[in-house]
């Protein structure tokens, strides 16, 4: 929330030094391309073995990813448009801590190499301009709704070795990832390169609330199958800077 405050207050900043210089209007198309940053604000519970043993005081850390992003707005009235949200996948290293320590089962392990992700976090959103439409800043708040899907799940050769040594695992683990719905929320702003540009700077700020439930699965000793799980809240800011272009 403090993120959200200090991202409110610069862009009453800019309505407060905007001037009348350049239009956006019902039926303009803005197109933007940029690099953006995803920080997740991750919570997990602990492991679960199986649906019965609960690994106490573990928890997965999800790191911070960036890529590069894609947005655009459909100005469907004078103030308000129509935004999406889209990328080139974001890749994110997961952790685990808190694991019993082999050689001394009363202990805990630190920060261990889980194995990394990949995700597409497309969000849609009703966005609201709150300037006169003839403004060369144009800040802008949406709502709306995200959908993230992962792939290219895969589990560290260090955690293999881990479900090895410690759960008699005997072959490599598998990982997966539910996709997620959740709300969205962004602050960004559009500065006009001059009067007469169609070309314009852009800065924005995205919360995606993405809830998922991580499986790792791997074969056991006595060929049975043992399945660990943990629902994992990432809750990530994503920040992006870029230039775009009004049609």
């Amino acid at each position: 929330m403090k993120k959200l405050s200090l991202a409110a207050a610069f862009l009453a900043a800019t309505l407060a030094s905007s001037h009348c210089l350049a239009d956006l209007e019902q039926g303009d198309f803005i197109v933007r391309i940029g690099w953006g940053l995803v920080d997740p604000d991750d919570d997990s519970d602990p492991l679960l073995i199986d649906n019965t043993v609960e690994l106490t005081n573990t928890r997965v850390l999800v790191d911070d990813g960036d890529s590069a992003t894609i947005t655009g707005t459909w100005m469907f009235a004078d103030h308000f448009g129509l935004g999406l949200l889209a990328a080139l996948p974001f890749e994110h290293d997961l952790d685990v801590i808190g694991l019993p320590n082999p050689d001394n089962l009363n202990a805990r392990l630190g920060k261990v190499d889980l194995g990394s992700i990949e995700h597409l976090p497309p969000t849609l959103t009703v966005q609201w301009f709150p300037t006169c439409k003839e403004s060369w800043v144009q800040p802008y708040f949406g709502l709306g709704v995200n959908f993230t899907t992962f792939s290219d799940e895969s589990i560290s050769t260090v955690a293999n070795d881990y479900f090895a040594d410690v759960l008699g695992a005997v072959s490599r683990a598998n990982l997966r990832l539910d996709d997620s719905w959740g709300l969205a929320g962004e602050i960004g702003v559009d500065v006009m390169f001059g009067p007469d540009s169609n070309w314009l700077f852009n800065a924005a700020v995205w919360y995606l609330d993405i809830d998922t439930e991580a499986k790792i699965d791997f074969r056991s000793r006595g060929d049975t199958f043992t399945r660990i799980t943990a629902d994992v809240d990432i809750d990530p800011f994503v920040y992006s800077i870029g230039i775009g272009y009004k049609f």
